[in-house]
């Protein structure tokens, strides 16, 4: 799969192809993907010395589709502790995704507590793979190996499933761990899905991914659980390991809506 990349690089911009694609239509791409496109555009603009990445929030505007994609890198504020940066997408004029990016001062002789090393119990050999029909739900998760090690992702309720990215974002260029870390991800929502997708759908408006050290690729363990609410809205949330242990934790606002009867019927 080395030689079938996400984004083609078109000057300053980046053209999608059909490995970006997610699972609802042939034409709209999956958050996984332009995430990590986001991701990209924020490694490349180097942070300050001393500075390691803390946090990072993705506010998911519009649907993004195959068009053109712009990113741009802005730095919001430089502090001598903390410093926020914001990466966006541009499509069609208009803005359609940002992350902010904030990166705190780094100090490894600061000891606040013990770090655990724990490895997770069980590592991606012990997983279970996805069956192929269900990795054909897209093209863009026919390019991640996913082992499930706890539930069952065609079941609702929690589970917990190493991922790894096997597709590049752009040709030529190695996945970074921060890449495979994000999307991983983005797909806690779906990992812990809740409810009959038959009667009922849902979509995240958001991503926040907290980190307290770097991670390990290409294999991320994400742990995840959904909790709903009663206006139609709810909250999935996700620990994040690699095979040294865990290494942060995700987040996502979730909006439930029920399907049409013809959605339901089949029709």
């Amino acid at each position: 799969m080395t030689d079938q990349c996400m984004f083609v690089p078109d000057g300053d911009s980046f053209q999608p192809t059909e490995w970006a694609v997610g699972p609802w239509s042939k034409d709209l791409l999956q958050a996984s993907a332009y995430g990590g496109l986001m991701v990209r555009a924020l490694e490349r603009d180097a942070p300050a010395p001393g500075m390691m990445l803390a946090r990072l929030s993705f506010d998911l505007w519009r649907p993004v589709t195959r068009e053109r994609l712009t990113p741009s890198v802005t730095v919001l504020r430089e502090g001598r502790k903390a410093r926020t940066v914001e990466a966006s997408l541009v499509q069609g004029g208009k803005p359609v995704a940002r992350c902010t990016a904030v990166y705190l001062k780094a100090d490894p002789s600061v000891a606040a507590a013990p770090v655990d090393r724990t490895p997770p119990r069980l590592g991606p050999d012990a997983g279970r793979p996805l069956p192929p029909h269900v990795k054909g739900w897209s093209p863009f998760f026919t390019g991640v190996d996913t082992r499930t090690v706890e539930g069952d992702l065609l079941k609702p309720g929690p589970a917990a499933c190493w991922f790894n990215l096997e597709r590049p974002l752009v040709p030529g260029e190695t996945n970074s761990a921060l890449v495979h870390a994000v999307s991983a991800a983005d797909l806690c929502s779906g990992t812990s899905a809740v409810v009959n997708l038959r009667e009922v759908t849902f979509v995240n408006a958001d991503l926040t991914v907290v980190v307290w050290r770097q991670p390990r690729a290409p294999w991320i363990l994400l742990a995840a659980e959904t909790r709903v609410g009663d206006q139609g809205t709810g909250v999935a949330r996700g620990t994040l390991s690699d095979l040294d242990g865990a290494f942060g934790a995700c987040e996502q606002a979730l909006i439930f809506e029920r399907r049409t009867e013809s959605v339901r019927d089949g029709r």
